[in-house]
Formats: C-alpha cells, structure tokens, sequence
C-alpha cells in the first residue's frame, strides 16, 4: 500500500447535489489518490449520497474508508468520528458541498513537511451564487513559544477562522484530544476558538486553495431560525474552557476582543440579516451577559477603530424603535460594502445613533 501523507475527512448529510463535485475535486489530487486516506462519514443521509459514497469506495478502495451511520448524530460527532480513524501524518476537513484545487495538498504538504508544524492554513474563495470573493490569508510561519509570540500570531490567525482551509498534524490534535462539541449549528466556531491556544508552529500561505459555498438553504443561512443563536451557547463554552485551562487572565485582551466581536457584534449582523423582527429581549439579554463578563468593554470600545463596534457604546438602552433604525442603516452598509462605497451607510448610521 502507498504510503498516505494526509487525511481528509468529509461529513456527508444529504449532499448529493454537491458530492460528486467534492469527491472528484480530493481524488483527482496532483499528490495522487493513492496517498490519500479518504474518510467519508455518511450521517444517516436520506437521499442518494450513502449510493453516491459506495460508488466512490468501489473505485478506489484502498483509499477511501466509508464509515456509513443509521442515524444522523450531527456535523460534530461526524467529524469526530474521522479523526478517530485518522492515520495520515496530517489530517484536514471539506465540507460535503465545498470542494478544494486540484493541486491544494501537494501546495499545502510541501511547507508543513519542510517546517514540520502543527497547522497549516491558506486562503478561501468564497461562492455566492454566481458571486466570488476572497477571504485572505497573510503569508508568514509562526514559532510561538511564549505569550507574546502567540498574541502575535493571533493577528494574523483571527484573519480567517476556518476549518476546511486548515491542515493539522494528525499526532498533535490527537495528544490534546481536540474535538468537535456537538452544538445544533457553529460546532467549528468552538473547534477554531480552542485549538490556536496549543499551537507550537503555524505556516500561513496566501494561495486560496479552498472553496467555500454558501447556500441559502444551509444550515447556517436560514431565516427567523432560533438555532442561529447556538452561537451564543458556543462562545460560553469557549470562555468555560478559558478559565478552566487558566487562560483568561492570561489572554484577557484578545478574549475579551474575540468575544465582543463574535457574542455581540457578529450576533446583531445575523439578526438584522437574517431576522424579519428584531428580537429585542434576546439583544437584552446579550447586553447583560456582555456586562457582567466584561465590566470594561468600553475600554475596548474606546480602542477599536471599526465602527460597527460603536453600538457597545451606546446602543445598550435603545428603544425597539431606534433599534428598526439602526437595522436599517446597517442593510444600507451591506449593501454599500458589496458595492464598494461606505459613504452612504455612515452618514444613514449616525443619524440612526444620533452622533455628529
């Protein structure tokens, strides 16, 4: 048998439109199959993709491990089934509807192998319908041996949170027993905000070599849904395992910077995104749990130069009426961003804010 240089692991849950594009895309690798491990976990799929899998496992079966489950058990627990089974000296994750360059292992194994580090990311292509747009990453490698190393390369890391641009050396993830917790939506914002904490080595390369699409009906783009809250759940939890693994007080600023950002200020894009009606008492209680974990938010506030982070400064007693307005004015900055042009939404922002 040729010897396997990475592991890919792919969870499959009614995919079948998208599969055959994700499966052609690991198996027609310039690094060749046959130095592949392909674990495919079909989550009890309802649709074709177990046939569309079994096809795949038939023409290539000393590559590819089908794990097939009668019941679905979640993104997360699927994940974490291919790690399990996971051998190759690095191991990484594509989504069942995304897909990869043909030539993004043989571009990625070729750093990590020459600096032998514990992860590995590049850029993203993101796809919009027919809209394209690129999530870039900063080149550079990363020796992180003390906390102003790591603080350093968190800089640069925060870039692109993502999973499926990330290559990890299959021995370290396996030594600090990293897993997926097996939240309804977001599992992979608790898995990317965990393990940065124990990286020794890191190589950044700016190729974007993953593709990354967004549907409408995904999980994570339908509208009025409660579950896009989970993300409130998910970012508890990671500041759980900060203090229980005493790195709180120690990475306190770029805590408390992630968590504004992604708890609060991420949370009111979905909402007004994503929200016909603004769910104020959920905003409330956002609030109040910001103010009592962060009692010195507005020092933050006071540093940050992105102007959407200046509602923590004075948004916290709007009546439902401004908060309409303020919704508003933030539609127009989408609309003006996709557009390239600002101008509009802050000037429509500060009369929503009422600021000079």
């Amino acid at each position: 048998m040729e010897e396997k240089m990475i592991s890919v692991i792919i969870p499959v849950y009614n995919a079948e439109k998208y599969l055959e594009e994700c499966l052609d895309s690991i198996v027609n690798q310039t690094i060749g199959i046959e130095h592949i491990e392909l674990i495919v976990v079909d989550d009890g799929s309802t649709d074709h993709s177990l046939q569309c899998l079994m096809k795949y496992e038939q023409k290539y079966p000393d590559s590819i491990l089908l794990v097939p489950l009668e019941e679905n058990g979640g993104q997360a627990n699927a994940r974490n089934i291919g790690i399990y089974y996971a051998n190759a000296p690095y191991l990484t994750f594509v989504d069942a509807d995304d897909w990869v360059d043909t030539d993004a292992y043989e571009k990625m194994l070729d750093p990590v192998n020459r600096y032998q580090c514990d992860m590995l990311q590049c850029g993203v292509t993101v796809h919009v319908g027919d809209a394209i747009h690129y999530m870039d990453m900063e080149p550079g490698y990363f020796e992180i041996k003390n906390q102003k190393e790591r603080n350093k390369f968190f800089d640069t890391y925060k870039s692109v949170r993502m999973i499926g641009n990330t290559l990890y050396r299959t021995e370290w993830v396996k030594k600090h027993g990293f897993e997926f917790k097996n939240f309804a939506k977001y599992e992979d914002n608790y898995w990317a905000g965990i393990v940065p904490y124990f990286v020794g080595s890191c190589y950044a390369m700016s190729d974007h070599l993953y593709h990354y699409r967004i549907r409408e009906s995904s999980n994570s783009q339908v509208r009025n849904d409660e579950g896009h809250f989970e993300r409130l759940r998910v970012e508890l939890e990671k500041l759980k395992f900060y203090q229980e693994n005493g790195l709180f007080d120690i990475y306190y600023e770029g805590i408390r910077e992630q968590f504004l950002k992604v708890f609060y200020c991420n949370t009111l894009h979905i909402i007004f995104c994503k929200f016909d009606n603004i769910p104020l008492e959920r905003i409330r209680d956002m609030q109040s749990i910001v103010k009592e974990i962060f009692p010195d938010y507005l020092d933050y506030c006071k540093k940050s130069e992105l102007f959407v982070n200046q509602v923590l400064t004075v948004a916290f007693d709007f009546p439902l009426d401004v908060w309409e307005d303020y919704k508003e004015a933030y539609l127009d900055w989408v609309e003006e961003r996709q557009r390239g042009k600002l101008a509009l939404y802050y000037a429509k922002m500060r009369k929503a804010l009422n600021l000079p």
